[in-house]
């Protein structure tokens, strides 16, 4: 990867994208525990360089193992109902750079894109050589261009999912009205620790001195930091099951890939809910956005229960449990670690789908806890086809996986899964469609890579998500 900023000047969309991904981009490669771009000084100082407008744009902070996205974009949803010009930044991304940053749903365009990176670079070949000369990362990149872009189209509230972590994170240089964590497991463990508590006190990093929490935290351990934390920085902590509640309502006929439920908070509580995800983790991360919803509308009147309701109603997150076909039923997930496998799992098993011939397409990073992974996902398919995302390296081999699938074989005669290994995610859902017929369900998982690279093989036209 380069560190050094060449003076070519940036005069078509493809070059801009072309010197985002020229970065160094920890998402591809295993960053270093120690490396110097965790700090958050130097991070400030980037950010001063374009006039520093997370001093200038209040923020909604979401830090979790999983579930932040989801909840992000849950938050923003129901304040773009609510008349807000909100600014909604994410990662990664399932299609193009852009999706990361939305100012009331919308990406830059391709020529405003061009232009923010046009400036950024400019700005940063006039940088003190001390801040860049050990290259600036992908991800800073990204940060530095969703506060442009914020800042250029006026925002007026920004909902910021962390990247990696929280405490050391490129987001936590913000001034948040609230944050949010939405829960704790073991994931990044070469950077974060490798224990819940020691993963915890690196999400409840993001908490600021008298700005209140938001949690869904369950392990006695993380709610023990997250608590403590929010103690010691005078924070007032809303935690769900204690202060925040969900339930399910009885489904109305015709309600297909969506779920209906009533969110009790500590300020009101909101029935006929109904969100186009599904999944009981899912409604944990709605009513976590309700709360924080709440919470806001004391001091802004245009957030209403219709409106909640309304951002809720109209939500559009794809690769959560996305239904993308139902001859056979095809289902992509970007669950990525044993928790949120095990959520897709109990999302799989309980929606009433089909139980005839079911089909996994897998594939995984090489930092993630593989073999707990094929663990969980090996009584629930008749078939797992191995194979590899084309977009990162890191993935493993399809004959990595089969190796561990078969070291992991039970003695026991009803563990009669087929392994089948696919070079490439196209040929695994080939592979799966002559398996499953029309009648079956294929669920593609294991890293967003994967789901990504299976949905743009589905919808190949759907490139703006």
């Amino acid at each position: 990867m380069e560190k050094t900023l060449p003076t070519t000047t940036v005069t078509t969309y493809e070059h801009a994208v072309r010197w985002i991904y020229d970065r160094i981009d920890y998402e591809r490669v295993r960053p270093r525990r120690q490396s110097n771009h965790f700090r958050l000084e130097r991070v400030e100082r980037l950010l001063a360089l374009i006039d520093s407008p997370q001093q200038r744009i209040p923020a909604i902070h979401i830090a979790g193992t999983k579930g932040k996205g989801s909840t992000a974009a849950m938050v923003d949803s129901i304040l773009t109902a609510s008349g807000i010009r909100s600014g909604l930044f994410t990662s990664p991304h399932i299609h193009q750079f852009e999706e990361r940053m939305r100012v009331d749903g919308n990406m830059p365009a391709p020529d405003e894109l061009t232009s923010m990176v046009r400036c950024l670079k400019e700005t940063l070949l006039d940088a003190d050589a001390d801040l860049i000369q050990d290259g600036v990362t992908y991800f800073e990149v990204a940060t530095l261009l969703a506060w442009m872009f914020f800042d250029r189209n006026d925002v007026e509230l920004a909902v910021l999912e962390t990247g990696l972590g929280g405490r050391l994170d490129c987001t936590t240089i913000c001034q948040p009205l609230v944050t949010i964590i939405t829960n704790i497991g073991l994931d990044h463990t070469h950077i974060l620790g490798d224990t819940i508590e020691q993963i915890a006190a690196e999400k409840a990093g993001i908490i600021k001195l008298d700005v209140p929490v938001f949690s869904w935290v369950r392990q006695p351990d993380a709610v023990r930091v997250v608590t403590e934390r929010s103690a010691e920085l005078k924070c007032e902590l809303f935690r769900g099951e204690r202060d925040i509640f969900e339930r399910v309502q009885e489904a109305i006929p015709g309600d297909v890939g969506q779920q209906r439920f009533v969110v009790e908070t500590p300020l009101a509580t909101h029935e006929d809910l109904m969100l186009p995800l599904l999944g009981d983790h899912q409604r944990r991360n709605a009513a976590l956005a309700v709360a924080v919803s709440d919470f806001l509308s004391q001091e802004d009147h245009r957030i209403t229960k219709h409106s909640v309701a309304e951002g809720l109603a109209s939500l559009s997150w794809p690769l959560r449990f996305e239904v993308v076909s139902t001859s056979p039923f095809i289902v992509l997930d970007a669950a990525h670690n044993p928790d949120s496998i095990e959520a897709c799992l109990n999302t799989l098993n309980g929606q009433n789908w089909p139980t005839a011939r079911r089909t996994l397409i897998f594939a995984v990073s090489r930092d993630k806890d593989v073999q707990q992974m094929l663990q969980l996902v090996r009584p629930h398919f008749d078939t797992i086809i191995v194979t590899r995302f084309e977009t990162n390296p890191r993935a493993y081999s399809p004959q990595e996986l089969a190796e561990l699938l078969d070291h992991g074989q039970s003695a026991d005669p009803a563990d009669t899964v087929t392994v089948v290994t696919a070079e490439t995610p196209a040929e695994a859902l080939s592979v799966a469609r002559k398996t499953v017929g029309s009648n079956g369900v294929i669920c593609g998982t294991g890293s967003i890579f994967l789901a990504a690279e299976l949905r743009n093989l589905l919808r190949p036209d759907d490139d703006r998500c």
